[in-house]
């Protein structure tokens, strides 16, 4: 059980923020401490997509946590807009898996037979039943594997709304890079901001791709690393296009205000922020490809952004062993956007009410712990 009070987040994405708003809202005085604008990183980079369905291959427990997750995003875009006067822009008209010759074809089969096995909403949709819905579809399409209970939201007004929301809830935002995780002994007791000293009972590390490093200052070796993900903007004015489409390893998302992303690309490369030329042209391609028309749309922008990654690919939420006053909530990978409200309601679960409603055994920090000193 954690005292009221003394709480302190290190990371402003969107795992930060949705942690630092539930604990709040629990009657606990939080500090978040982000270096830049919140949700300014892996956050705003992705494309907001929530399915669980399209990015899981079998059951499981990601699967599971995928799933509770994205059942909390109904109340949680309500509940935000009502507080802050934000829209999330939360979209359910579905995603459709676009089969363009006969070996995307077996794929998107095989998905179907077990999503339906278990029990799973999903279609296979003929050409013509593609085309009603995405008129602009290439003629190559040849039908489609539609899975109407994937949504997406518009992922930088969530990081905002949730920030905006925390801050109502008496959350305090300090500026600055954390430069060490201080340590005693068997316990975490606050880091280092600058020249500052912030102490804490707790501190909850969801520093995303940074994650890695920080826990390395405290003598901890957590095997959380950047993968650099890259996304082509397009404006389509006015809009056309009213559902996620997937073909192949990529992908379009259409958002409210005539924006299209395009990507993305999966590159392990450091902190290299870069965007490619070949990773573009790659992602052209694929699109163009399934949607011609897209090829007559400025770009609007491009960037890249970096997921934060675990061997295992699964994140990693929970307290540290045997260290007291380390919590952990890091490393969710393709997933962050989709996993936030789920995480928050779990690391408030383990610390207010003492017990989570999900078992946390897949996704606690002890399968990789080591310490360096």
């Amino acid at each position: 059980m954690v005292r009221t009070g003394d709480v302190l987040v290190v990371g402003g994405g969107v795992i930060g923020c949705a942690i630092a708003y539930e604990l709040a809202k629990a009657g606990l005085f939080v500090t978040l401490v982000e270096r830049g604008t919140p949700g300014c990183e892996a956050s705003s980079a992705g494309a907001g997509m929530l399915a669980p369905q399209s990015e899981n291959a079998a059951l499981g427990p990601m699967l599971t946590l995928g799933l509770a997750s994205k059942a909390l995003y109904p109340d949680l875009a309500l509940e935000l807009r009502e507080r802050t006067g934000l829209d999330v822009e939360y979209e359910t008209r579905g995603d459709l898996h676009c089969f363009l010759d006969e070996g995307d074809e077996a794929v998107g089969r095989a998905a179907f037979a077990w999503q339906r096995e278990a029990g799973f909403k999903a279609e296979l949709l003929g050409r013509a039943d593609a085309l009603a819905l995405e008129p602009d579809l290439s003629p190559e399409v040849r039908g489609c594997l539609f899975l109407p209970e994937d949504h997406w939201v518009n992922n930088p007004r969530l990081v905002t709304a949730l920030a905006h929301a925390a801050a109502l809830e008496g959350v305090t935002f300090a500026r600055g890079e954390v430069g060490t995780i201080l340590r005693s002994k068997d316990r975490v007791t606050g880091v280092s901001v600058g020249g500052e000293t912030l102490r804490a009972a707790l501190v909850i590390l969801a520093a995303g791709a940074w994650s890695g490093q920080l826990a390395a200052t405290a003598g901890l070796r957590l095997p959380v690393g950047p993968a650099r993900g890259q996304i082509v903007c397009l404006e389509g004015i006015p809009r056309r296009h009213h559902h996620l489409l997937h073909v192949r390893g990529h992908y379009v998302v259409p958002r409210v205000n005539g924006e299209i992303l395009l990507g993305a690309s999966m590159e392990w490369v450091g902190f290299t922020k870069q965007v490619t030329a070949k990773v573009a042209r790659d992602i052209l391609d694929d699109v163009l490809r399934l949607v011609p028309s897209l090829g007559q749309l400025p770009i609007k922008a491009t960037w890249a952004g970096f997921r934060p990654w675990a061997p295992d690919e699964r994140p990693i939420i929970g307290p540290w062993p045997a260290l007291e006053g380390l919590v952990l909530a890091t490393g969710h990978f393709r997933n962050g956007i989709l996993l936030a409200p789920v995480t928050a309601r779990l690391v408030r679960e383990l610390l207010v009410d003492g017990k989570p409603s999900l078992d946390l055994t897949p996704f606690l920090p002890d399968r990789f712990v080591t310490e360096e000193r």
